[in-house]
């Protein structure tokens, strides 16, 4: 198990002044060097009721779920369950893509590093009417990098096929139990009743607490900084090697962005270079809640951090600044923040 050791710094302070100068509700952090953790917790999980955020406070993970995924199909093409150059379709004839010849083509690697060809969404993924709605590549698959949530829902489907369980039935099995993660779920737990916290806009105004019903392996994961960070350290030590050995440059010529020059991405995994060198990230955005963390493999540290905010990605850098001790942070910077 995972010893932690809770630590107070000044890091406190920063976090609850970080929060009023920019209009972010409430955070929960957890960073980890060697063992040792520091855990953040500031702000609000409802700023109705004037309930503070704790180590307990359930967040959405957004596109951090992302990253469960990849664990679990890593760990099946380890026991030989998924090849991850093999046609998805072989798996899973996906209906949606009935009409795409290229969608043959995609497989779980491609999945991984974003090259599937897949938009990342035809329409909003919680209407009833996206289940049904026509999904196709808008390339080549394999010929480039281009974000998808589509495309993890469709190795999401292919993992079910092949395991006959749905992606809740998996994650417990595979992950959450395994790594104690006692507070993760991909679907809504009433547990989560007096623990979960609401969301809010960029003006700081309550929105509201998605219950998710159906597990979606693009943006449904439940849980929080302490339960992530574990599995972060589980999938980092394990994964690194086969994270680093084949990325894709983020960098797209027909949208230039400068700061995508430093980004990549691997199986499952962003992966950005700075002075501090190649260290492994990932972004969530579910409108009202934003996260994100970031991993440096060279001198093992880990740093989460959730909130329950559209401002939420704004922290990034100056987060990033505080616990790493440089201000050079090209994914903050791709991101516009």
């Amino acid at each position: 198990m995972f010893f932690l050791l809770i630590q107070k710094t000044n890091a406190q302070s920063f976090a609850d002044k970080l929060l009023a100068d920019s209009n972010v509700t409430g955070l929960q952090i957890i960073y980890a060097k060697k063992g040792k953790i520091t855990e953040i917790n500031a702000g609000f999980s409802d700023s109705e009721h004037k309930q503070k955020v704790s180590s307990k406070t359930i967040f959405q993970a957004a596109s951090l779920s992302k990253v469960v995924l990849a664990y679990i199909c890593l760990e099946l093409a380890g026991k030989k369950q998924i090849d991850l150059d093999k046609p998805l379709i072989s798996y899973y004839d996906y209906p949606r893509l009935k009409n795409d010849s290229a969608a043959k083509k995609i497989t779980a690697r491609m999945v991984l590093m974003h090259t599937s060809g897949l938009p990342n969404w035809t329409e909003n993924p919680l209407k009833k009417s996206w289940a049904t709605s026509t999904l196709a590549t808008t390339f080549e698959p394999g010929n480039h990098w281009k974000y998808s949530g589509e495309g993890f829902v469709f190795l999401q489907l292919a993992i079910q096929n092949i395991l006959k369980k749905d992606l809740q039935q998996i994650a417990n099995e595979m992950v959450f139990k395994p790594l104690a993660m006692k507070n993760s779920s991909f679907i809504w737990k009433d547990e989560f009743e007096p623990l979960a916290a609401f969301g809010h806009n960029d003006k700081a105004e309550q929105t509201q607490r998605m219950p998710f019903f159906l597990p979606n392996a693009a943006f449904s994961l439940l849980t929080t900084a302490i339960d992530y960070q574990l599995f972060l350290n589980a999938f980092y030590h394990k994964y690194l090697l086969t994270t680093l050995s084949d990325t894709v440059s983020v960098y797209d010529a027909k949208d230039p962005k400068p700061m995508a020059k430093y980004l990549f991405w691997g199986l499952g995994v962003g992966i950005q270079e700075n002075d501090l060198g190649k260290m492994l990230w990932h972004w969530g955005d579910n409108g009202d809640f934003q996260g994100f963390f970031f991993v440096n493999p060279t001198t093992d540290e880990i740093l989460v951090c959730f909130t329950n905010s559209a401002n939420g990605l704004k922290l990034m850098k100056p987060l990033l600044s505080h616990f790493f001790g440089t201000t050079n942070w090209p994914a903050a910077s791709w991101l516009g923040n």
